[in-house]
């Protein structure tokens, strides 16, 4: 189905770029590839699903001045000699790459270059070895109290290693980032559920538009709610997926319906080949006062809020604005942001956002 949905050209380029500029290939779970086809079969290509796991023209063409390939500077908050899987940028909390794998492929991935690296150099450690070194960097590091889950996606990795991550490392909080409840929503079975209720797992879902929550994904996240285990949400601003308050709105308010806490919306990285989902920050601005000003207090709690080296970044933080870079300032640390070259942002026309209603 993948073939017919993609040019064979535009495909045969995109595989030349995994191969030379590491991106990451193309991956679709067979669960949200029906919801593309529907998608496809209603409004054609490009619509929000599509964009969120198959390269568009625009994906490879659509460049801005200034780009890089790890806006974050994962590679700089890594304290453990020699190991790339524990990423510290806080006091009390860290960032565990529990894996590389993920059910499907986001165009959008920030930390493409990263995983993709994983997969093709085959360097991946055992489940056993990376928290056996975890450990005991932990030993060591008392002020941690969270280890944030992440990857590619931590349930990939199977019940038995989850449950052997989960039991080693009883002593800390576990928050689990996961966007398999959109893409394989399957893998949560009652034996998953009661593991991650039975460790006090906090979870935090991935989900960037109102159609990725069907009536299946419904189901399993009132199965986890009535498990008692806490749900939250964390998802990118993106071009071309959700660029509209409307949607955001809708997205909020579904979610809140299913008990899930929305804690941010994130300002996507200014990294290489992202240009196609990034907004400019007037228009962000915009998009946030809409959300803000025409909302009760449930919805516009969630915070919009960008991922920098020095941390998490808000729209008070701006402590200079000339041009395209902005300079965002935090416990007496600044970060510069390039903003979007003029006439790339181009909002996306709410019908095609939301297609399934009446506009």
């Amino acid at each position: 189905m993948i073939n017919k949905i993609i040019d064979k050209t535009l495909k045969l380029k995109y595989e030349d770029l995994v191969k030379k500029d590491s991106l990451l290939p193309i991956k679709v779970s067979n669960f949200y590839r029906k919801k593309i086809e529907e998608e496809v079969q209603t409004i054609g290509i490009c619509g929000p699903l599509y964009k969120s796991v198959i390269p568009t023209k625009d994906k490879i063409e659509v460049k801005t001045s200034i780009e890089t390939r790890d806006y974050v500077e994962e590679n700089n908050h890594m304290p453990v000699k020699n190991v790339d899987y524990i990423i510290r940028k806080y006091n009390n909390r860290l960032v565990f790459i529990i894996t590389d794998i993920c059910f499907a492929h986001c165009q959008y991935c920030f930390r493409t270059y990263n995983l993709s690296k994983y997969q093709a150099g085959n360097t991946k450690k055992t489940i056993v070895e990376k928290i056996t070194t975890l450990k005991n960097y932990l030993k060591n590091n008392k002020e941690i109290k969270e280890v944030i889950f992440s990857g590619g996606d931590p349930l990939s990795i199977g019940y038995e290693n989850l449950e052997y991550a989960l039991k080693s490392l009883k002593k800390w909080d576990i928050r689990i980032h996961t966007r398999a409840i959109i893409y394989e929503p399957s893998i949560f079975t009652n034996k998953i559920i009661s593991l991650l209720k039975e460790y006090n797992v906090r979870l935090v879902f991935h989900i960037n538009h109102p159609y990725e929550i069907c009536e299946q994904v419904q189901d399993k996240i009132k199965k986890i709610c009535k498990a008692g285990i806490r749900m939250y949400s964390q998802f990118p601003l993106l071009r071309g997926i959700n660029d509209n308050s409307l949607v955001l709105i809708k997205l909020l308010e579904i979610m809140d319906n299913l008990h899930i806490r929305p804690l941010s919306i994130f300002i996507p990285d200014p990294i290489s080949y992202s240009a196609c989902f990034r907004l400019s920050f007037k228009r962000i601005i915009k998009i946030i006062d809409e959300v803000n000003f025409s909302t009760p207090s449930w919805i516009n709690s969630t915070r919009f809020t960008m991922d920098t080296t020095i941390g998490k970044v808000r729209r008070e933080n701006i402590v200079k604005w000339i041009g395209n870079c902005i300079t965002f300032s935090r416990d007496n640390k600044e970060v510069k942001y390039y903003d979007l070259d003029e006439g790339i942002d181009t909002p996306t026309q709410i019908k095609t956002l939301l297609w399934k209603e009446n506009y």
